[in-house]
């Protein structure tokens, strides 16, 4: 089997039509469906925009993909100009359809075929989505995404998998004790590879036990669930910790990541939290502390939540990386590409 790093540094060259097509549905067989925003960054970001625009046309009228308008201000953070105008393209989600699916299964670019059992499929014509949860999922899809576009662009990602509504326990009779809005498993290098050309993204389950392996378990919260529903999350964290069954399962432990919309709503959280598991594993931040100017999901500004005072935290702590040796990780790849 081919290692994650040999299948990077073996990238397709940008014009590979095939390997973009493999990129784009991989990637919705995860994400169940991603605004078109990023697609460009996350399937082939050195492909030009228009040329790229023109292959996802392409793509969709092949069937492979389904898209469905929608609004501007349902998608997070908002992708109207300062000055309140439109768009200039009505803002699409991307997914999978039935007859993608069959691609990737005919083709056998899965090891796990869990991924495709797993992939939600939608009518290419009609694409049914829940508009009751759908604000509460673009929150989910717009946190991995970005945080893949981030692991994308450093020559220190090794692996990495998301699954979507992630079950992490289940009771005796098959009913589900504790789901994550999204497990993320990503494995990095510690070193910076010696010829490293980051290419596709490196879809794979990190062996349990592997070096650099870091688990996120990532919850969106919307301020509408009672205080109470969150300190019984924070004891389900803290009895699936302490029983080992998260490194049973996952072969590490996860850093539960809460997303709420306020500041005043993570600090509530953080105390529900902390009367739950004092010292315990968990971080939280307020979308608008996660945004680029403030390091984006990868380095954003996140709070402890099982500690007090709270202190600021990462979500790399468990590595002991710092962003000082992420950036000059990026400035090696940069200067090497420029050689």
């Amino acid at each position: 089997m081919t290692s994650p790093l040999a299948r990077r540094l073996s990238a397709p060259r940008p014009n590979d039509h095939q390997a973009r097509q493999r990129e784009l549905l991989r990637l919705l067989a995860r994400l169940e469906f991603v605004p078109a925003r990023h697609l460009h960054a996350l399937v082939a970001p050195a492909l030009h925009t228009v040329t790229f625009w023109r292959w996802l046309q392409t793509t969709h009228a092949q069937r492979l993909i389904w898209r469905h308008p929608v609004a501007p201000g349902r998608l997070p953070g908002g992708i109207a100009a300062s000055n309140g105008a439109p768009p200039p393209r009505t803002p699409m989600l991307y997914g999978l359809t039935a007859h993608g699916r069959a691609w990737l299964e005919r083709e056998g670019v899965e090891d796990d075929l869990a991924v495709l059992e797993r992939a939600i499929v939608r009518d290419w014509r009609r694409p049914e989505l829940k508009t009751g949860q759908l604000a509460h999922d673009l929150l989910v899809v717009e946190w991995c995404a970005r945080a893949l576009i981030g692991l994308r662009r450093s020559p220190m990602l090794q692996s990495v998998e998301v699954v979507m509504e992630y079950v992490s326990a289940t009771s005796e009779s098959g009913q589900p004790l504790q789901r994550f809005d999204a497990l993320v498993l990503v494995q990095v290098a510690p070193t910076l590879p010696k010829a490293s050309n980051p290419g596709p993204i490196p879809w794979t389950w990190a062996q349990p036990g592997a070096p650099g392996v870091l688990a996120w378990a990532v919850e969106i919260d919307r301020g509408t669930e009672p205080l109470v529903t969150l300190l019984g999350k924070s004891v389900m964290y803290r009895d699936l910790t302490v029983s080992g069954h998260y490194e049973a399962t996952l072969g590490t432990k996860p850093l539960p990541v809460v997303v709420t919309p306020t500041a005043r709503r993570a600090a509530q959280i953080a105390r529900e939290w902390l009367d739950g598991w004092p010292g315990g594993r968990g971080i939280a931040a307020p979308i608008d502390r996660l945004a680029d100017r403030h390091g984006g999901i990868l380095w954003g500004r996140y709070k402890t939540m099982g500690f007090n005072p709270a202190r600021d935290a990462t979500l790399w702590e468990d590595l002991g990386l710092t962003r000082k040796q992420w950036d000059s990780q990026q400035e090696c790849k940069q200067g090497s590409d420029a050689s």
